[in-house]
């Protein structure tokens, strides 16, 4: 991939990456860091990076998340026996978010693989359906009724298991 093409294809996708940053908790600044390192190493793995557009958005869009992850791992702050007992009320609603979004996530991997796939991309992804149709080769009305069924079986599962 020659610089030209990485200017016309990766970097418009800088925005999209911030706004998914900023959904998944990280501060704006290390917002804007995450996507510059990812960019960074994109730029260095340029020949390894799908023509297909497609292909190449969704190959960027999941090194960025993956990139932001890595740098949750990284600050997230330990806490010792002694302070644990002592959580305040907003570290145990946070925990109890945690939790809660672990037991959605381990219900959404029973669905069914499409369903599974369109709603991880619009929920956790932030992508809305002409974009999720894009990156799976679907049609916008295929997607629509995919996250309808998917949402419609996790609202079952959730209530059956809450």
């Amino acid at each position: 991939m020659t610089e030209q093409e990485f200017r016309q294809k990766v970097l418009p996708l800088q925005r999209q990456m911030y706004g998914i940053a900023l959904r998944m908790g990280i501060p704006p600044d290390d917002a804007a860091d995450a996507v510059q390192e990812t960019q960074i190493r994109l730029w260095r793995r340029r020949d390894g990076i799908p023509e297909d557009e497609k292909e190449l958005r969704l190959y960027c869009l999941t090194a960025f998340r993956n990139e932001c992850i890595s740098m949750l791992r990284r600050s997230k702050p330990t806490v010792g026996l002694d302070e644990a007992a002592e959580l305040r009320g907003d570290e145990a609603e946070t925990t109890e978010y945690r939790d809660t979004r672990h037991r959605i996530e381990v219900l959404i991997d029973t669905l069914p693989a499409g369903q599974s796939r369109v709603i991880r991309l619009s929920g956790f992804g932030g992508l809305d359906n002409s974009e999720i149709a894009e990156a799976t080769g679907q049609t916008e009305n295929n997607v629509r009724q995919l996250l309808s069924r998917g949402r419609r079986r996790l609202r079952e599962l959730i209530a059956n298991n809450l």
